[in-house]
This record gives C-alpha cells, structure tokens and sequence, in this order.
C-alpha cells in the first residue's frame, strides 16, 4: 500500500516543515500541503476534499495537524471514519521522519503509534542534561 501525506497547519508552518522534510529526506512528491487561514484561504476543506478524492484504492492518507483541538484539526476530523485516513494531530518533525520513511510493508497504524513514543522522547528541556556547573 501506497502513503500519501497532508500537512494541514495554521498558517505557513507547514511550508516551513517541508523545507525541512526537504533537506533531509529530499524533495518527495507524495506530500501535499495545506496553510490556513492565508491568502484569503479561511478553511481547508476544498484541498482536503482534492486530496481525499485523489486517494487510489491502493493508497492511504496520513493527514498530520499541528494542534489536537484546534480548527485544522476539528476540520480534518470528519474524515477520520474513512478506510485508509490517519490523523495525528501535534506533530514534531522527528515524527514526520520516522513516519515517512517507514516500510510500507508495516502496518500504519503500528507504525503511528511507535513513531508517537519516539517523538514524546524528542521533547526534552535539555538544560537537565547538561552536568552541574
């Protein structure tokens, strides 16, 4: 099965991501990207809709949000029930890593749910690390 990714945020912090996801892992054509509440742009439902209608049958949707409980979210929620759509909503970019390049041979759900533990690990107020001074 096929992975195809949005990126839906507030504003252009998902254009931001890419340029990141883009200097790791190189340009990669399966990611489309959703930005909010710019260029006039007050919702995202006609580029969801775009996405979703896209998907093949040998294909699945990850869609990730940058907050659970905020509008992009509460949008994207409606889709949730469909076959083949995942959502994560609070995502860092460690997480879109392991995500995206993940075997597609895994099942998604498994892989969701381990690159979620990995990425709480990368949150760490790193001034704890460092030895008394």
């Amino acid at each position: 099965m096929e992975r195809k990714f949005i990126i839906a945020t507030h504003g252009h912090f998902a254009t931001g991501v890419k340029s990141s996801l883009d200097i790791i892992i190189g340009e990669t054509s399966n990611i489309t990207l959703i930005t909010a509440y710019t260029d006039g742009n007050e919702g995202i439902t006609k580029e969801l809709d775009a996405a979703l209608q896209g998907l093949a049958a040998n294909e699945e949707l990850i869609i990730f949000t940058d907050l659970l409980g905020g509008s992009i979210t509460n949008q994207v929620l409606q889709q949730a029930l469909r076959e083949r759509v995942h959502i994560v909503a609070g995502f860092n970019l460690a997480l879109l890593l392991e995500i995206m390049m993940a075997d597609t041979d895994t099942p998604t759900a498994t892989i969701i749910g381990e690159a979620i533990t990995h990425a709480r690990e990368q949150l760490v107020y790193v001034n704890n690390l460092i030895p008394e001074r």
